[in-house]
């Protein structure tokens, strides 16, 4: 997030170098152009030119180094990039260059420092030479602003509650890159809403289906007959008549008759 925004704080460095190119190609034909450039000291002041506008409580979110190696068939450059807050690093594409004078040291040096120059500009999206211009041209047609690094910064904000986020959101910044932030956040307010309405749906169902089970629960089911049979044994009912019956002895032919029946 801290290399997005000290990116997007870089100011491009004028190409106050000029340089003259001529020979032959393949086919033999000669070929003469000249073009400017912004070397590497310039490169670089534009970098800590940002890292000094984005300092946070007089403190450097960043800083950086170079790996080299220096082989026998060329020069490999690789820019590393040190969060000053975190310690975290990052490495750009290593970048290699064929030494065609090995021998001599001073042409050496200036490989080195072009590959320095080309691998700083690429880790920070610095156009140095009149030809990076051409491509910037060409990526700013479809793209005016760097979307990608205002989407780290953006996500920051909205997962992390970043406070270095939301201060740089609501910075200054030049029309494109205001009208992407506004893009963003009428973008998050949508689907913020709409998952909160998506939300709202569902507690409304999970109600429902509560009331639902609850209602259910309140019914009593018919008892089986096995149930029934087992209240009859367990649970008899009391007779309605036992305070009218009274006990009085047999008459004479009833007890006859009731000897009869079962016998003596």
């Amino acid at each position: 997030m801290h290399l997005a925004m000290v990116k997007m704080a870089i100011v491009q460095p004028k190409k106050t170098h000029e340089v003259e190119v001529s020979g032959l190609t393949k086919y033999k034909k000669p070929y003469h152009y000249t073009y400017k450039y912004a070397d590497l000291a310039d490169v670089d002041r534009a970098i800590m030119d940002a890292v000094k506008t984005t300092k946070e409580d007089g403190k450097p979110l960043l800083t950086y180094y170079f790996d080299i190696d220096n082989g026998a068939e060329g020069v490999t450059v690789e820019t590393v990039i040190v969060d000053a807050a975190t310690g975290y690093s990052e490495r750009t594409n290593k970048v290699w260059f064929k030494n065609l004078y090995i021998g001599d040291a001073q042409s050496t040096a200036s490989l080195i420092s072009y590959g320095k120059r080309y691998s700083l500009s690429a880790a920070f999206g610095i156009a140095s030479e009149d030809d990076d211009d051409a491509q910037m041209q060409k990526m700013n047609q479809s793209q005016a602003v760097d979307e990608s690094a205002i989407k780290i910064i953006f996500e920051d904000y909205v997962n992390n509650h970043s406070i270095k986020a939301k201060n740089w959101i609501k910075g200054k910044h030049d029309k494109a890159t205001g009208d992407y932030i506004r893009q963003l956040l009428g973008d998050y307010e949508l689907n913020h809403h709409l998952d909160k309405a998506k939300q709202k749906a569902i507690d409304r169902r999970k109600e429902k289906d509560q009331q639902v089970k609850e209602a259910v629960k309140k019914i009593k089911k018919p008892k089986s007959e096995d149930e029934v049979i087992k209240d009859i044994v367990d649970k008899p009912k009391k007779d309605p008549f036992s305070d009218k019956k009274e006990d009085t002895p047999m008459s004479d032919g009833q007890q006859s008759l009731f000897d009869d029946i079962l016998g003596d």
